[in-house]
């Protein structure tokens, strides 16, 4: 007889685009309730999903985040290098995670892929002392996720209204990167660091990441012309940024540290979480440290 699987659904009743009323019927429904035992939490505020996670890791099979990449961010952050394994049904308004690894955006098929029950180990990785599971950027992007964190509206068209009004007052940084097999100084519109390749909403911005390969590819896009706006946003989605003249990437193993020549107040983002920047940033990988299911 096969041992029941114990699950814990973390709910993040704010995050993205709604729907969580329907989560609880949908588990009843999709979890036989001669395999599975399940329980409910719901976040009643920003890091309480990783503490609950914190507190029920070992208790559960899998911890499922429902909500955004926030919410992903912060239980998945606390399940690296434990067995319990991190599930996700996607409500937010990018699901650049979930969309990586193929997770169905439909919470039917979404909750399908939960009754599988099939973990596999995935990399993460850590940018100074925060755990990240897709990608982290400390130029233009995390600049965006600063702005929309206090916006108020969710979803693609505040992004896109936050990055037209934002473009031409962004002064690129210059950045510097060491790593044992590189050394790069340059000035940059967007510096990311790529373990899936996007950010969510389809917005790719490493095509040929591979989330389990034990690698980063290190993304540089160059300042362009207003103009070519919507040449560059076409490549973004159409998954080919890298044919652009103003794409860069270079893959790296060992750890980095990149610096940040820039006075001004300066924000990094984690998973698309924005936090105050402190000028230097150590970036390592961790190889196939998280269960995920998939």
């Amino acid at each position: 007889m096969n041992p029941t699987i114990h699950i814990l659904f973390i709910i993040n009743p704010i995050s993205g685009v709604g729907r969580k009323n329907q989560i609880p019927p949908l588990i009843e429904k999709h979890l036989d309730s001669s395999k599975f035992k399940w329980e409910i939490a719901y976040t009643e505020h920003r890091g309480h999903g990783g503490e609950i996670t914190a507190e029920k890791r070992d208790q559960f099979d899998a911890i499922v985040a429902v909500g955004g990449d926030g919410s992903v961010n912060e239980i998945g952050s606390q399940l690296i290098g434990h067995d319990c394994a991190l599930g996700i049904i996607p409500c937010g308004s990018g699901n650049g995670l979930a969309r990586h690894l193929k997770i169905p955006l439909k919470l039917e098929k979404a909750f399908q892929t939960i009754a599988q029950f099939q973990p596999v180990k995935i990399d993460s990785g850590k940018i100074n002392d925060k755990a990240f599971i897709g990608t982290c950027g400390i130029g233009f992007d995390a600049h965006i996720a600063e702005k929309f964190d206090h916006f108020g509206k969710r979803g693609f068209l505040s992004y896109a209204r936050l990055i037209m009004r934002e473009f031409n007052q962004y002064d690129m940084p210059e950045f510097s990167i060491i790593g044992s097999d590189l050394k790069i100084q340059k000035k940059a519109f967007m510096c990311s660091v790529a373990n899936s390749s996007q950010f969510g909403n389809g917005f790719t911005i490493s095509p040929h990441s591979d989330i389990q390969d034990g690698e980063f590819e290190l993304v540089f896009l160059k300042k362009f012309n207003w103009i070519e706006t919507p040449i560059i946003t076409g490549k973004f989605f159409g998954n080919n940024i890298h044919t652009s003249k103003h794409f860069e990437c270079t893959t790296f193993r060992q750890p980095i540290k990149i610096k940040v020549n820039q006075t001004e107040d300066f924000f990094y983002h984690v998973d698309g979480e924005p936090y105050k920047g402190e000028g230097e940033y150590t970036i390592q990988i961790l190889p196939l440290s998280l269960n995920v299911l998939v």
